[in-house]
């Protein structure tokens, strides 16, 4: 569906492993452009976007993956991410490749821009943290570096699940909360309690 929403010429689709490889086989399959394995990930590197501080979440990017130059010279990569949530991991990946030869950088996301906070356990709890609240889709595109970024429509994701609307929180993507949340609650409330 990626690939019919969201159609990109290129050299090859890429994946930053491990998150976007399942949607990039299906862009790659769908659309015909083959899928390459351009950058190599250090395995020992959580998920970048959930360290508590901006400093850590920059040093976890460095270290995560790295690009293969002699792979990525001259040509027109097709990155395939599974979300993009403050766009600290996006910049620094974009300017990786482009340090490494890429001629152009095209990102799809294979969800909706995340727009919301998410109150039921995932690390991005305000707006203001959220660069797909801030920014448009253009906006975005030209701070990460890129030549192009498109993102799947809600319709779309749900719809390669198989399933319906109502069997997904969206509330990221829609605003649409299944619970109330309670906004008096902070993160930070509990890593003053020490």
């Amino acid at each position: 569906i990626l690939a019919q929403e969201c159609p990109v010429d290129g050299d090859f689709v890429m994946p930053f492993p491990d998150s976007g490889n399942y949607a990039a086989i299906g862009y790659s399959q769908e659309s015909r452009i083959p899928l390459e394995f351009g950058v190599i990930r250090n395995h020992y590197v959580g998920r970048t976007f959930i360290q508590p501080t901006q400093s850590m979440r920059d040093f976890n990017v460095r270290v995560k993956l790295n690009p293969v130059r002699s792979f990525l010279k001259g040509k027109r990569v097709i990155i395939i991410e599974d979300s993009i949530i403050r766009g600290t991991t996006g910049k620094s990946r974009v300017k990786s490749l482009r340090n490494a030869g890429a001629a152009e950088v095209h990102m799809l996301v294979s969800c909706p821009p995340t727009r919301y906070p998410c109150y039921y356990g995932i690390d991005f709890p305000s707006s203001d943290e959220l660069i797909a609240y801030r920014y448009e889709v253009d906006q975005v595109a030209a701070y990460l570096g890129l030549d192009s970024l498109y993102y799947l429509s809600l319709e779309g994701m749900v719809k390669a699940t198989g399933m319906t609307v109502n069997d997904f929180c969206l509330a990221c993507f829609n605003a649409d909360y299944p619970v109330a949340p309670d906004l008096t609650f902070h993160k930070n409330v509990l890593d003053r309690s020490g």
